[in-house]
């Protein structure tokens, strides 16, 4: 995949080439085909704001009919995922989600302490966010016990624990959903204190919905 530029920075677009290089099980893309996407950064989602296939040039040229045979072979349903990996990867853009997130020590619990409601509300605020801005066909448990340098069956854990007034886990343990209470707000942002408002412009933090805020 190549991009058009060496930062990925909040609002900031970029404009992705993908070929038949690039495909790796993730995506099909057949030869001389080209798919360009113009991808950007929403607050530590990557939005897909737009997508263009066209042929590539080579010794014969390829027609628009050929084109269009060659588009029912493609397959992009895991795009975002591909898009996704591939910003992430250290050794390009290095993109993090995390980025976006207030920062907070979360060690408490990759050390087994007792979690504070402050602990409490942070964590469910990351899981909220982490639901909002991952692809969908990334599981969210796993990418967070990652993040947290814990093991999945202990973050399933956590949040079976987490105080029902500060969050409620909607769907099954294994499905995304839920959403933060006020009072886990009123905890952060106390934490927050002037820095508050990065709390408050975020969309990601509060709540999960399937609706695209984008």
């Amino acid at each position: 995949m190549k991009i058009n530029n060496n930062s990925f920075g909040l609002n900031e677009k970029l404009s992705v080439f993908i070929d038949s290089s690039d495909n790796d099980g993730l995506i099909f893309i057949p030869k001389n085909i080209q798919l360009t996407a113009e991808v950007e950064n929403y607050y530590g989602k990557i939005t897909i704001n737009s997508i263009a296939i066209s042929p590539l040039e080579s010794e014969f040229q390829i027609n628009k009919v050929s084109v269009e045979n060659n588009i029912p072979n493609l397959d992009i349903k895991l795009l975002d995922r591909y898009i996704y990996k591939v910003l992430s990867d250290k050794a390009g853009l290095a993109y993090s989600p995390y980025t976006y997130f207030p920062e907070y020590d979360f060690t408490v619990f990759e050390k087994g302490r007792r979690p504070s409601n402050l602990d409490w509300a942070m964590f469910s605020s990351l899981y909220v966010f982490s639901c909002n801005v991952l692809p969908v066909s990334i599981k969210v448990e796993l990418s967070l016990a990652k993040f947290l340098r814990i093991s999945e069956d202990n973050f399933k854990r956590f949040i079976k624990k987490i105080p029902q007034d500060l969050f409620r886990k909607s769907g099954h343990i294994d499905s995304r959903g839920g959403d933060i209470s006020l009072n886990a707000e009123n905890l952060i942002k106390e934490y927050l204190g002037v820095d508050e408002n990065t709390f408050e412009s975020n969309p990601f933090l509060k709540f999960y919905s399937e609706v695209d805020f984008a």
